[in-house]
């Protein structure tokens, strides 16, 4: 893997993400004691003010001061050609994130790619004058960064490994629900009692993100299915749920709880288009009442044009009666795995505690639950 003037090998890589994973299990608590400036700015990177691409970003540029000396690698030039101590950010990042979700640690992101987002997007280095978006919580972050450019390899690994450990996925008692024998019938009305509360719930889109995301998990795994931030504006990935296969997304899916017009759907083809991309599921939640928004005929004509494979359904029922028949699995388990996706992606998605509340009485009144193991739904840096 060449970065730049300076070379660093997926070996590399991996190896200090582990080594710093494994200080981080034998002494947490003492970095903690060690480092408690940066204690503090782990705990502001992970607020809810804060961009969600700042924790993640600076978890890249510890994991560069990592492996090679200040005078050797300049850890805020992030693209390979910016100078002769210039390294690709992103390669890292590949490599940094997946690692961080097998290991239950919690960057706030899931998102491999996650420097294709603004302010990161497209920048060589990484600047004071780069965004002018929530100017307090950036300069907070450029601090971190330049703080992260004066630290020794062994600083940096030290630190890395305090970032993990803070950011542990807290063990949790989690809510494994349990569905007796049923039949398709049975099935399809817990499966209707969802589509409605989707339908009745929006919390600015986060819940039809939940709703889509948990039927695609049913279809192609936990791992494969990746919800992006669509309710964080500085969040520039295309599509607010990727299907991936290994860390690249094979599938874009964009789900809106608005009425949607021909226009927008246009929007989001030129932008899945623009990386590369040919799969689209497009899930206009609220068209149902709305039926002349899309002219049908219009947008396949442009998919044949781009060679898109595009899919429109344009109400929550239209995505169960399209995804339901895919998932694999006898009704009653996939009863039981589209409450445990949706109790546990509602969290994720930060949808508000009266939401997920009316979410779990109604499963309440749909079967009973049982509390056992590990959640892995991320706890908060503490």
């Amino acid at each position: 893997m060449s970065i730049g003037g300076v070379t660093l090998s997926e070996e590399q890589i991996r190896g200090a993400l582990s080594r710093a994973d494994l200080l981080a299990r034998d002494a947490g608590d003492d970095l903690r004691a060690k480092y408690a400036w940066w204690v503090d700015t782990f705990h502001y990177l992970s607020g809810r003010d804060c961009p969600k691409t700042y924790l993640p970003v600076t978890a890249i540029l510890l994991t560069a001061r990592c492996m090679k000396e200040s005078s050797e690698l300049n850890v805020l030039d992030i693209q390979q050609q910016t100078s002769s101590r210039g390294y690709a950010a992103s390669s890292i990042g590949r490599l940094l994130i997946p690692f961080a979700t097998e290991q239950g640690i919690d960057l706030r992101s899931k998102s491999s790619q996650v420097l294709n987002n603004q302010p990161f997007t497209f920048k060589k280095n990484i600047t004071p004058g780069m965004t002018d978006r929530k100017p307090v919580q950036f300069a907070r972050f450029y601090e971190a960064a330049c703080a992260v450019n004066e630290l020794t390899p062994h600083e940096a690994h030290e630190v890395l490994a305090l970032l993990f450990h803070l950011s542990r996925a807290i063990a949790k008692e989690t809510v494994t629900f349990k569905a007796a024998l049923m039949d398709w019938n049975q099935a399809r009305h817990h499966f209707t009692v969802w589509t409605r509360f989707t339908d009745e719930n929006s919390d600015n889109g986060k819940v039809g993100l939940v709703f889509v995301a948990s039927m695609l998990e049913l279809v192609y795994g936990e791992q494969a299915v990746a919800m992006g931030q669509n309710w964080d504006p500085d969040v520039t990935t295309p599509g607010d749920v990727q299907v991936l296969e290994g860390l690249e997304a094979w599938l874009w899916t964009e789900v809106k709880q608005k009425p949607i017009t021909t226009g927008d759907v246009q929007a989001f083809c030129e932008k899945v288009r623009a990386v590369g991309g040919g799969r689209i599921l497009y899930c206009a939640l609220a068209n149902a009442n709305y039926r002349n928004n899309l002219d049908h005929v219009k947008l396949a004509k442009l998919a044949a044009s781009e060679s898109i494979d595009l899919t429109i359904v344009e109400s929550s029922a239209s995505l169960l009666k399209l995804l339901l028949p895919r998932c694999p699995g006898l009704p009653g388990a996939l009863v039981a795995r589209m409450a445990g996706a949706m109790t546990r992606r509602l969290v994720e998605a930060d949808v508000s505690p009266d939401t997920c509340e009316k979410f779990e009485t109604i499963n309440n009144q749909l079967f009973p639950k049982e509390f056992s193991g590990r959640s892995g739904i991320p706890g908060p840096i503490q």
